[in-house]
Order: structure tokens, then C-alpha cells, then sequence
């Protein structure tokens, strides 16, 4: 008996570390795509000037994709942070895949696009890619369990 009260005691604590730790998770997204999304949208120098090399590797308008992809990182912040407040499993599943498909695309201009890739950026894609599968599993795990 005074095991199972040790068991679910400990299971408790390890369930609100889990979630400590995914909802820092969802904040550290939303803040990093926040803050690419923001100078895109302001239309920074910096940003106007890597979506010109854009424009010259895949034929779209630079302006159009730079607004295009500032909404589009802040709809994706909006979607996680909706989540993140809600707990509602369907659309965390909606923000992590259009996360996920978002830093692919992402890594595929920098690589293919881009004259020689920046790599800070890539680093950045590849991380937000690891932590969007590491959520698409927990929200899937959280979503099964119900």
C-alpha cells in the first residue's frame, strides 16, 4: 500500500515536469518564430535583402514571400500559443505539422536557394524540426491516452 502512495506520488511530479517542460517548449517556438517573423513583416533591410536572393533562385516576388512567410510564422506562433493555452490535442497537431513542414521548407531554401546558406539559421531549422516531432509524439501520446 504505502508503495503505490511512493508510485503515484513520484508519478505525479514526473507528469508536471513533463508538462513544465513541453509548455517551455511551445515558449521557446513562439518566441523564436516571433522574432523571425517580426523584421519580415516591418520589412527590415536584412530581411528584404535575403528574400531578393529568393526571389532570383525561385522565381516568386520578394516582397509577396516576405509577407507571405511573416504571417505565416506568426499564424504558426498564434497556433501554438492558442494550444498552449487550450491543451486542445487536434490543433496541436495542426501547429507542430505546419511547424515541422514549415522548417523543411526552410532548410530546402537555405540549401537550395540561398548562394551559400546561413548556419545559424539552418541550426535554428534543424532544432525547431527535432522539437516539432518531439511534440507531434507527445501531443499523439497525450492524444491516445484519452
Amino acid at each position: 500500500m504505502y508503495l503505490n502512495k511512493y508510485f503515484l506520488k513520484h508519478l505525479k511530479t514526473i507528469t508536471k515536469l513533463k508538462n513544465i517542460k513541453n509548455q517551455g517548449i511551445n515558449i521557446v517556438i513562439i518566441g523564436i518564430m516571433t522574432f523571425f517573423a517580426i523584421p519580415k513583416l516591418l520589412g527590415k533591410p536584412q530581411s528584404i535583402e535575403g528574400f531578393k536572393q529568393f526571389e532570383n533562385a525561385i522565381n516568386i516576388d520578394a516582397d509577396f514571400f516576405r509577407i507571405f512567410t511573416g504571417i505565416s510564422e506568426i499564424g504558426l506562433a498564434l497556433l501554438v500559443l492558442f494550444f498552449a493555452i487550450s491543451k486542445n490535442k487536434t490543433i496541436g497537431k495542426i501547429a507542430f505539422s505546419f511547424l515541422l513542414i514549415t522548417m523543411i521548407t526552410a532548410l530546402a531554401l537555405e540549401f537550395f536557394a540561398r548562394p551559400e546558406p546561413k548556419i545559424i539559421l539552418v541550426i535554428i531549422a534543424v532544432i525547431l524540426v527535432l522539437l516539432a516531432i518531439y511534440r507531434l509524439k507527445t501531443v499523439k501520446k497525450a492524444f491516445n491516452q484519452k
